[in-house]
């Protein structure tokens, strides 16, 4: 028995799976479009970038935390990677909507059946090798499937199922005893035995594809909010209030904040993965968890990026904040685009909560020269008159400074809004990164802080030290914050409007039996807040209530409205986040409250068929 167990060790240890059939580098040839959409996001052979075949071993480590180690070998280095599930990016379910023109109602929102966890995977990184994996299994042989990016520009793709058994592996002589075992354990025990109990015993491997992400060589932007109040009370208020926003009231963040992002995927952007929902699910996944992955650097308060849900459009006019402002065949006025989408989510009221929208689009972004935008006629009319005006490309990603959680009442906009441009590969990874820390307080390095946002700024940071918050990044800094950033990002979130972020999206509690939103008026909580009162009193206010912040002049989201609010027509109450009929005797559920910013009033929007969860249906 024991020689038998050896055997089987040495044999997962030192074969080398060959099957005769294709070799490496003409493996490509074999796939369809789709397959070339979904692993290289090209549409024809020929446009395939260089790549290699590798065969990654795993061995998962029986404990609490989680730890995955994996090795392989891929453009002349070893990789040894020490994975560690990263627990928050995901929420048990996440909830995925496809949006469709609809000609006679707008646009129509419609949610997709869940996956079981399984068939989307874990999400998991490597801090000291920046490497952020979506890791799941073959539903039918059991292989091992890696998703997503180690170091600076390593892709890691699973093969196809179908050429699996077709691919001829690489040469590989090496032991599959990995040294993360520890010499101590494999010297006591000599060969593993397969039945005895071993924190390592766990081991698969699996053929990949891997490959150099893009360097976008492109810059990102961004712009800074309008006031809150009319020009003519700015210009009374305008000395006293630059100086107020420089000393604005400090408050104790929570050690870890949770920003929820809501992922908006444009059109191209679904083509792009072969139209396939759950490959789109799975590579935005990967997205965001190599993004959280930039973010890990920042100690109190720390920043985890959590997905609050992600909207797939399926088709062009689906997001008409970016149709209305194209430039030509492929091109897109970021500006414009910014404010419409801003002015967009403040309509719309169908869509789940979160503190930021982040649309990614394959669209190459630019800037207009001069001023003015297309105000009338349709989307068609509008790129017409685009189509020969001067827009300067290069640029990557737009965002507000300090747009996080902040709505303009007076513009009737949501700030906390970001566009992404990525052309597949994971190449909007960093611009992402990028533009969450606009949104988050941050300005280019060497640059002064906003008027309305005060604080340190960045201008004893260089730009051309080339960190995440630079352009210029063509070194290891370029995947790394400046000491200008993090103290940004310490004196943001340690502010008055940064409050929407302090919740965490796993948090769950128990419904009190005297509901607190009964015992005080959404204006007497604000009082409680801010001393002032609310900006609204409808539905919206179950996810965010927004109160007006005398200091800075917005209205600013603190946090939901207590359950039992009034909202709506007034016959209604706020339950888990959502504004329904109260029934005396039923208890809601508490367990899907998350934090929210603003969906404004949908009175100017086209209705939909959009359906809610049963549980709120009424």
């Amino acid at each position: 028995m024991c020689s038998a167990s050896i055997l089987i060790w040495i044999s997962l240890a030192a074969i080398i799976s060959t099957v005769a059939a294709i070799p490496s580098q003409q493996i490509h040839t074999h796939m369809d479009e789709k397959e070339l959409q979904r692993i290289f996001q090209v549409d024809s052979h020929h446009q395939v970038p260089e790549y290699e075949l590798v065969s990654i071993r795993s061995l998962t480590k029986r404990s609490l935390d989680e730890k995955r180690l994996v090795s392989f070998n891929a453009f002349g280095k070893d990789l040894r990677l020490q994975l560690k599930r990263n627990p928050h990016l995901v929420k048990q379910s996440l909830r995925m909507w496809i949006a469709e023109p609809d000609s006679s109602r707008g646009i129509h929102y419609q949610e997709l059946p869940q996956e079981s966890e399984d068939e989307i995977g874990e999400a998991y990184q490597d801090e000291s090798n920046q490497a952020a994996l979506l890791i799941h299994h073959d539903k039918n042989d059991g292989s091992l499937l890696m998703d997503g990016m180690v170091g600076s520009n390593l892709v890691v793709k699973p093969l196809p199922s179908k050429l699996r058994s077709r691919a001829r592996s690489p040469d590989d002589d090496e032991a599959f005893l990995d040294e993360e075992i520890g010499d101590e354990w494999a010297v006591n025990k000599g060969f593993p035995n397969m039945n005895e109990s071993h924190p390592f015993l766990n081991n698969t491997r699996g053929m990949h594809i891997v490959y150099r992400t893009k360097h976008i060589d492109s810059h990102s932007d961004y712009a800074l909010m309008e006031p809150d109040q009319s020009p003519l009370k700015m210009k009374a208020k305008n000395v006293s209030r630059i100086k107020r926003s420089a000393d604005r009231h400090k408050r104790d963040a929570p050690y870890v904040i949770y920003p929820e992002i809501l992922v908006i995927v444009d059109y191209d952007g679904y083509r792009l993965h072969g139209g396939d929902n759950l490959q789109v699910k799975r590579y935005f996944v990967s997205f965001w968890n190599g993004v959280d992955l930039r973010y890990k650097i920042l100690k109190g308060p720390k920043v985890r990026i959590s997905i609050a849900g992600i909207i797939i459009s399926r088709g062009r006019d689906a997001t008409p904040y970016l149709e209305r402002n194209r430039v030509g065949r492929d091109a897109l006025d970021s500006a414009s685009a910014l404010t419409d989408l801003g002015k967009y989510l403040f309509q719309e009221r169908r869509l789940p909560v979160y503190d930021i929208a982040v649309v990614v689009t394959k669209y190459d972004m630019c800037r207009r020269r001069e001023g003015g935008r297309c105000s009338r006629g349709t989307a068609d009319m509008c790129r017409r008159q685009f189509a020969n005006d001067v827009c300067n490309r290069g640029t990557a990603g737009f965002a507000y400074v300090g747009g996080a959680c902040v709505v303009n009442k007076r513009l009737e906009k949501v700030n906390s809004v970001a566009i992404v441009e990525d052309t597949g590969g994971f190449s909007g990874i960093i611009v992402a990164a990028h533009e969450v820390g606009h949104l988050l307080g941050c300005v280019h390095d060497g640059s002064p802080a906003p008027s309305y946002l005060g604080g340190p700024g960045a201008q004893k940071c260089r730009w051309e030290d080339g960190y995440i918050m630079s352009d210029l990044r063509h070194t290891e800094r370029g995947f790394q914050w400046s000491p200008c950033s993090i103290a940004q990002f310490h004196h943001f979130l340690n502010g008055d409007t940064a409050t929407c972020l302090y919740n965490s999206p796993h948090e769950d509690g128990s419904l009190p039996r005297v509901l607190p939103g009964k015992l005080l008026s959404l204006d007497a909580q604000c009082r409680k807040d801010r001393g002032t009162s609310a900006c609204f009193k409808d539905d919206r206010v179950c996810a965010q209530l927004f109160c007006f912040d005398a200091t800075s002049g917005y209205c600013v989201a603190y946090r939901p409205a207590a359950e039992g609010s009034p909202c709506g027509d007034g016959h209604q109450h706020c339950v888990s986040g959502r504004c329904v009929v109260e029934h005396e005797n039923i208890i809601p559920d508490y367990s899907h409250i998350t934090p929210s910013i603003v969906r404004g009033d949908t009175s100017t929007v086209k209705g939909s068929s959009f359906t809610f969860p049963s549980s709120v249906r009424q």
